[in-house]
């Protein structure tokens, strides 16, 4: 530590206060002590300061270094990290989001998008670092953004290795869809760090027909492209647009990737039929359906797959052969969910049809079940399990006197020791966000509040009963508060103030005839908004 010096002047300026030599002394000691400790202090923030630097990238600790000493300077001079930080602060994840192009013009990956690019428009230095987050995600909905992507590539090559997931759902008619496959084929060859890929129907369908949909041979150059993606590939996704017949995606060229870990195919997938292993994967979603009833084979799909780690189911409500495949793969399945594609159960089961009630004994470790109801009263029929511990439940708007009867239920459950699970209500106007049940997890705890999750164009409430779009709140209010605008309001209105005896020369209230008038002036204003 340096030496705390004490100058001449400080002592000339004691003696001349005129001071004893005993106080004189017990100054200095203290100025002393008072310098040693300032320099202490300093030595202990430059320590801390280096600490905090050495955690930074070597081109920014410069400027990170200005910034910790409080030095003026803007914000271009931040480091790229801490803008990555508040960039991901602003911008939602993308598992909340969904790409596809049906969906709307104005849906939340849309306004995500916009708020990308504003960021990116603030100054060249915010541009660069806001690149990872526009180019991380690539949306293709019409054949010229294929084009143009493919096109960028080749001119800025250092853009490939931002590229983390490629979603392709643009149709192309059939003079320009060799081109669009050969850009695309070119696309993929140049992201070597892809980690994601969907594709839709509508790249390989074209409406020649109202009344049918034609379907274009899968290209073997296209194959190979995604094939050469195994060392990367953990997420696929093929999702069918609906109509017969539908596009099916040959498993054989993502089978070889050692990294998958999710794949999301139709249940009526024709390499169903054939023997697959796929020895990483951990989520199959086989949910989305559109051919009901099936043919004589149907029973045997999925018969001849090997998925060794498999942890996550997804299936669909409307097929009879829920129990065979949950005898293949339950034993090692912890999440269990059944989701209702397009409404099918309830047009192709005349009786109720709950296999989320007859089948769970089949997965003897699992601990979160998903399915879609319209009663709540359906937690009676489900039997005990040893291992599961969270029921979610797809409910249509779980507010008003439903969230109240909900609450209710779970409350009497509770007192009554009966309460075996923790049990959720799941807003069905997200069931877009697929993930929603995982991303929002259950668990939390009953006394705590709710935590309000804002995206652009859509605002969700997580709580320990549910998760739901928070103007649920708004649009049905809980009925304590009714009940204490409805107090509010009546107590004004027993105020003497507004009594009947008042005296009528004094009332200085409209006419009847000026009464009608702002009437039809309000519904004038109400009719043109």
């Amino acid at each position: 530590m340096p030496e705390a010096e004490i100058s001449d002047q400080h002592v000339f300026a004691l003696l001349e206060e005129g001071q004893p030599l005993s106080d004189l002394l017990k100054e200095l000691i203290g100025l002393r002590n008072w310098k040693e400790q300032q320099l202490e202090a300093q030595r202990l923030e430059a320590l801390r300061m280096e600490r905090m630097l050495s955690r930074i990238c070597v081109n920014c600790k410069e400027t990170a270094s200005r910034w910790i000493r409080h030095q003026v300077g803007t914000t271009d001079d931040l480091p790229v990290e801490l803008l990555h930080t508040i960039f991901r602060y602003t911008i939602p994840p993308n598992a909340l989001l969904d790409p596809i192009a049906t969906r709307g013009s104005c849906t939340p990956w849309i306004q995500a998008i916009a708020a990308k690019m504003t960021l990116a428009r603030v100054s060249r230095r915010w541009h660069s670092a806001t690149l990872p987050f526009l180019y991380e995600e690539v949306s293709f909905r019409h054949p010229t953004q294929v084009r143009s992507f493919a096109s960028t590539l080749r001119t800025h090559p250092n853009i490939c290795r931002l590229v983390r997931k490629i979603v392709v759902d643009c149709p192309a008619t059939k003079e320009i869809r060799d081109l669009v496959v050969g850009d695309l084929i070119y696309i993929l060859t140049q992201c070597t760090e892809l980690r994601a890929l969907a594709f839709t129907d509508s790249l390989f369908a074209m409406e020649d027909d109202l009344r049918r949909v034609a379907l274009y041979a899968f290209p073997t150059a296209l194959t190979a492209a995604i094939r050469a993606l195994s060392r990367t590939l953990v997420r696929f996704e093929q999702w069918p647009q609906g109509g017969t017949p539908h596009f099916t995606w040959p498993i054989a060229c993502v089978s070889p990737a050692s990294l998958l870990t999710t794949l999301t195919i139709n249940i009526d997938h024709d390499e169903s039929l054939k023997s697959v292993e796929l020895a990483a994967l951990e989520e199959l979603d086989i949910s989305c359906q559109y051919v009901v009833p099936r043919g004589s084979d149907h029973s045997q799909r999925f018969a001849n797959w090997r998925l060794p780690r498999l942890k996550r189911l997804i299936m669909p409500m409307a097929i009879d052969n829920q129990g065979r495949l949950l005898q293949q793969f339950g034993r090692s399945i912890t999440y269990l969910e059944f989701r209702d594609h397009l409404d099918m159960a309830t047009r192709w089961h005349k009786t109720p049809w709950r296999p989320y009630v007859d089948y769970i004994h089949l997965c003897p470790i699992l601990q979160h079940l998903v399915f879609q109801e319209y009663d709540t009263s359906v937690l009676d029929l489900l039997p005990s399990h040893p291992t599961l511990t969270y029921v979610d439940i797809w409910f249509n708007s779980p507010a008003g006197h439903i969230r109240q009867d909900f609450l209710e239920r779970c409350r009497q459950r509770r007192s009554a020791s009966d309460l075996r699970w923790n049990v959720r209500l799941l807003d069905r106007s997200l069931n877009a966000i697929r993930q929603l049940p995982e991303l929002f997890p259950p668990g939390v705890p009953e006394e705590e509040l709710p935590s309000i999750h804002a995206i652009p164009g859509l605002s969700i409430t997580h709580t320990a009963w549910g998760v739901y779009r928070s103007d649920l709140d708004i649009l049905y209010p809980p009925e304590d508060s009714l009940e204490e605008a409805v107090s509010e309001n009546s107590s004004s209105d027993s105020d003497s103030t507004y009594s009947s005896e008042s005296d009528p020369s004094e009332d200085d209230s409209v006419t009847e005839s000026e009464g009608e008038m702002l009437e039809e002036d309000e519904i004038a204003a109400l009719a043109s908004i």
